[in-house]
C-alpha cells in the first residue's frame, strides 16, 4: 500500500504513524497529512470540550478514511493551478505554503501527473 493510501485510510497524525513526505518518480515532493489539528475532512477533534463554534466533526481518535487532506510545501507549483490556488494559503509562495481540505482525488491526480509515488521520508 502506498504512503498516500495509508494516509487516506488512517491518517498520519500524531506525527510518526505514517511518513508525510511523498516523493514522485520525477523527483517532485509534497507533504500530505490528515488527523487531529490538520485541514482534513473529516477533521478529528484536537481537544475535548471545545466551545460550540470550534467543535470538530469527528472524534479525536477517528480511524479514517479521509476524503480530503492537508497538503504542503510542494517542490514545484501544483497544476492545474486554477484548481490548487483556491485551496492555497499564500498564492504568492506556492511552494512554501499549505493547501487545506484538498480532495484525495485531486492529490492522487497530482501524484500521478508526476509519475506516481516512489518513496517517502518523515518530515522534520
Amino acid at each position: 500500500m502506498s504512503i498516500f493510501d495509508q494516509i487516506i485510510k488512517a491518517g498520519n497524525r500524531p506525527q510518526g504513524q505514517t511518513p508525510n513526505r511523498i516523493t514522485c518518480a520525477d523527483g517532485f515532493t509534497i507533504s500530505v497529512i490528515a488527523g487531529p489539528g490538520t485541514y482534513c475532512t473529516p477533521r478529528p477533534a484536537l481537544l475535548d470540550g471545545l466551545p460550540d463554534g470550534l467543535v470538530s466533526n469527528a472524534p479525536k481518535d477517528y480511524p479514517g478514511p479521509y476524503a480530503a487532506v492537508e497538503v504542503g510545501y510542494p517542490s514545484v507549483r501544483p497544476e492545474p493551478w486554477d484548481e490548487w490556488s483556491e485551496r492555497c494559503e499564500d498564492e504568492e509562495r506556492p511552494t512554501d505554503t499549505v493547501y487545506g481540505y484538498v480532495p484525495v482525488e485531486m492529490v492522487r491526480a497530482l501524484i500521478e501527473s508526476h509519475g506516481g509515488e516512489q518513496g517517502s521520508e518523515v518530515a522534520r
